[in-house]
């Protein structure tokens, strides 16, 4: 399936039958994270299947949910990581390729975020591998069916409202962006998910490269870390889909540069540079 038929058909579903997955799809699920790409080859992770999912609402209450609220699901996969600089963006960019995953085989599937006391919620589920449980997928079948409709854009920013040229604030139009084969590109990303549906990325376009930031007031950091970890993803995937090379740079404190130019926000932050 192409891409942006991915996005069009991704959908959270916060209700799901009692009914587990099948053998076969978790079989599917678990081969596809032996495979899965990575952000950071230098993070350790792993993965754990939680198949008796119903019954766990009072070990996630409090500690992981959507918004706060528990998603009960027949099945989880909860992702592990060691907890170095950049894992939340690796995390990220891990489990939404396998919310992705799910659609392609008609799953129905979930962020749900740890919120606090992942240890202690590590220990209620059982879980005994290494590493710091960042955050989890839930996964089943939809309570209702839930047909087919064009995702909704209009909810979204426009292009025009998160795509600056060469600084902050610049506006760039939509005819420089066909000129530059992009426009497109940068209008299917929209679709990407975000906690709370903040959309906290502005990008800025200097020539061929692309800096990503995510900020806001108000919103906790592990949240616009998993947020732009997703963002990286779909960033990636649509310019690749459209035959482009897309390569990034990720931002550390050791690495050489300066954002100053670019009149970033206090409340913003510069993630990493894709390079086109």
């Amino acid at each position: 399936m192409r891409f942006i038929n991915l996005l069009e058909n991704r959908k959270s579903v916060r209700e799901y039958q009692k009914s587990r997955l099948s053998s076969k799809e978790i079989k599917e699920l678990e081969k596809f994270l032996d495979e899965v790409k990575v952000l950071r080859k230098n993070i350790e992770v792993n993965f754990a299947f939680i198949e008796d999912g119903w019954g766990k609402e009072e070990i996630l209450r409090g500690r992981a949910g959507y918004v706060g609220n528990p998603i009960l699901a027949p099945n989880y996969i909860a992702l592990l990581s060691e907890p170095k600089e950049g894992y939340l963006l690796n995390t990220a960019y891990i489990l939404e390729q396998l919310v992705l995953k799910a659609v392609e085989l008609n799953i129905g599937s979930c962020w749900v975020s740890v919120e606090k006391d992942a240890s202690g919620l590590k220990d209620a589920l059982g879980i005994d591998k290494p590493g710091e449980i960042v955050a989890m997928v839930a996964l089943g079948y939809p309570k209702t069916r839930i047909p087919f409709t064009k995702k909704s854009v209009s909810s979204r920013i426009g292009v025009e409202d998160f795509v600056f040229k060469g600084q902050w604030g610049k506006s760039i139009s939509h005819e420089e962006l066909e000129m530059m084969g992009i426009e497109r590109i940068l209008h299917s990303i929209r679709l990407a998910p975000s906690w709370a549906n903040l959309q906290p990325w502005r990008l800025i376009i200097d020539n061929d490269q692309i800096i990503l930031t995510v900020g806001g007031k108000d919103v906790a950091e592990k949240h616009l870390m998993l947020d732009a970890g997703i963002m990286m993803l779909y960033m990636e995937r649509a310019f690749n889909q459209e035959g482009l090379v897309a390569n990034w740079s990720i931002y550390t404190k050791e690495l050489d540069g300066d954002f100053s130019e670019y009149n970033i926000p206090s409340e913003y932050r510069a993630i990493g540079t894709l390079h086109i």
